[in-house]
């Protein structure tokens, strides 16, 4: 072995005993803070508003007049959502124009890409800890639906909100089902990547809406 790549080795190895003590945590972790499932909402709905998300709370029979709402004050009159949401939304087609995204459709990711203001998916569950919603894309509604268009709205299911991450995926058994894919989101997209300056919009959507379902 040549002396220079000797010294290099002997001096790393000398930096692993201090590297290896100052790695190990001083006290063990604190266990995961228990809340009531109603402490959860609340953290749930405070987390995402400080992340700039907007949040509504309506009853599941009130989706598609909230929809319509939230478009209308943004002058927004289009709207993309997957094959699932056809039946929950026609009560507005005519006011709202509805595009169903059908991946193998030719133009179909064209027109998702160039032309549609705002889209609307479901999710799978939400996590209190972080203020995160979990999707749980598939072929009827493909991730891009959540991380294209300017405007997304997600319904969230109030029922459906963990305390953590670590209880999500014990009591739906990810173990046993684990998704393709998994997104998770906590606000609208941001970056500070040019001059520390925060904009939002830079690798997504400008904006979140939150639908919380009682």
């Amino acid at each position: 072995m040549n002396s220079a790549k000797a010294n290099i080795l002997a001096k790393l190895k000398m930096q692993l005993p201090a590297a290896t003590d100052a790695a190990l945590p001083a006290e063990p972790a604190a266990a995961p803070e228990v809340r009531s499932p109603a402490q959860n909402v609340e953290q749930f709905v405070r987390l995402l508003t400080d992340n700039h998300a907007e949040v509504m709370r309506i009853k599941r029979a009130e989706i598609a007049a909230s929809v319509k709402t939230l478009l209308q004050q943004r002058d927004i009159n289009q709207l993309m959502c997957g094959s699932g949401w056809v039946d929950a939304l026609q009560e507005i087609e005519g006011e709202i124009s509805l595009n169903t995204f059908y991946p193998s459709i030719d133009g179909n990711k064209d027109t998702l890409f160039n032309s549609v203001p705002a889209a609307i998916t479901g999710s799978r569950c939400a996590i209190a800890a972080t203020g995160s919603i979990v999707l749980w894309p598939d072929a009827s509604e493909p991730r891009s639906l959540s991380l294209v268009p300017p405007l997304h709205i997600v319904v969230v299911e109030q029922s459906a909100i963990y305390n953590d991450f670590g209880e999500l995926i014990r009591k739906q058994r990810w173990s046993e089902q684990l998704p393709t894919n998994a997104v998770l989101i906590s606000g609208p997209s941001k970056t500070a990547d040019i001059q520390q300056t925060l904009a939002y919009g830079a690798h997504g959507p400008r904006e979140l809406v939150v639908l919380l379902v009682e």
